[in-house]
């Protein structure tokens, strides 16, 4: 579920804009042995990756970077279009992530936030952001990113 919200939401920011490319993705591993956390996000990712800051986080900090995110107007040159971020369905969009991650949330034992020093997913130029929910059944990697 989480995961066709984040795909309706790129699909929405990329649909309108200029030099803009949105990249949403929740990745999901059962939990294994491994205890740290570059372990279980290659583990969840299935490639290596290296990771730097990596910090406690809160399900507020998570919401806001997300708002702050996905609600990024960027400028003549490179962004998502205005029309869209106006949109009832950008607020529709918005409005349902943030449950899902409160929800999230509610089942996750600890919220990790990190950066990729090595291993990103894709090509951040904008913003990124990178969560951690980490869980008694499943562990759950929330990542976001823009370029040009």
């Amino acid at each position: 579920m989480m995961q066709e919200l984040l795909t309706e939401m790129a699909d929405l920011l990329n649909s309108d804009g200029v030099n803009y490319s949105v990249f949403l993705r929740a990745y999901s591993g059962v939990p294994e042995s491994a205890s740290d956390i570059d372990s279980i996000v290659n583990g969840v990712i299935g490639h290596d990756v290296v990771l730097d800051g990596v910090r406690d986080a809160n399900v507020s900090e998570v919401v806001a970077t997300l708002r702050q995110s996905f609600g990024y107007v960027g400028d003549e040159s490179a962004g998502p279009g205005a029309s869209v971020l106006g949109s009832t369905e950008f607020s529709r969009l918005l409005g349902s992530i943030r449950d899902s991650v409160v929800q999230l949330s509610q089942t996750a034992y600890g919220i990790k936030s990190f950066e990729f020093a090595e291993g990103h997913p894709a090509y951040p130029v904008f913003w990124d952001f990178a969560y951690l929910f980490l869980g008694n059944d499943k562990h759950v990697l929330l990542v976001g990113s823009s370029s040009d």
